[in-house]
């Protein structure tokens, strides 16, 4: 696979709005500022989960007791449980013990909190509840474990810094021109280019942005009616 570092990448998105000197290299604050546009724009379309098209799959171990376990960047202090990157968008969770799955229900947090519940309990978790921060993602789980169980997490997670000479491989090949005319786009408007952005330019960067949306994952779990499985009547009814 073919690829270009991140600077390589900048200076082609910065032609579409150079049309006068394509050939002209970029100068001065340039190479800074587009730098900055460039992650800027990673950081508000992974945030969403949009340019992350593919979830990835995530194992962590999680310890008797544990209630929380935190998604970040690995240079947040302090060091996230898992360091994959602030978690954007969940598809799955499910937990693994010799050899048995055991899946996890994602529950909003306004349900879990509204519920009644025994904050204490341990035993096998079965619900996920994600709370977004800042810079982390925290998901609590409840009950907590009993004993170490395997954490699973199918996922997609928020892409990280970029420098200059990064490799552009970490970004899927589809999502290469859409995110070049995205970026066009900025910086035509943050480098006083306002007017080389086009009409023809925005369909171009419309028509694209539709392909990589129709790239992404949806999920289309079917939830059942869990609410009453908060108070402790499905331990109940299953025996546990």
């Amino acid at each position: 696979m073919i690829s270009e570092p991140v600077k390589d990448f900048i200076a082609r998105s910065y032609q579409l709005v150079s049309a006068s000197s394509p050939r002209v290299p970029l100068q001065g604050s340039d190479n800074v500022d587009s730098l900055f546009f460039f992650n800027k724009l990673l950081q508000y379309y992974s945030g969403t989960a949009l340019m992350i098209t593919v979830p990835k799959e995530i194992n962590y171990n999680l310890s008797i007791g544990q209630q929380f376990v935190t998604f970040g960047d690995p240079t947040y202090v302090p060091t996230p449980d898992v360091t994959e990157g602030r978690l954007a968008n969940l598809q799955n969770a499910w937990l693994l013990l010799d050899g048995v799955t055991y899946p996890l229900l994602e529950i909003s947090r306004n349900v879990f909190y509204s519920s009644y519940k025994y904050f204490p309990l341990q035993g096998l978790p079965r619900f996920a509840i994600i709370q977004n921060q800042v810079d982390l993602t925290q998901m609590e789980i409840y009950p907590s474990p009993s004993q170490v169980f395997e954490l699973i997490i199918y996922a997609k997670f928020q892409l990280g810094w970029m420098t200059q000479n990064a490799d552009m491989s970490l970004i899927p090949q589809y999502c290469h021109r859409w995110l070049m005319f995205a970026l066009a786009k900025d910086l035509a408007f943050f480098k006083g280019r306002s007017e080389a952005w086009t009409p023809k330019l925005q369909k171009e960067l419309d028509d694209a942005e539709k392909d990589i949306i129709a790239c992404s994952a949806i999920n289309l779990t079917i939830q059942p009616e869990h609410d009453s499985y908060l108070n402790g009547s499905w331990r109940v009814r299953a025996g546990i």
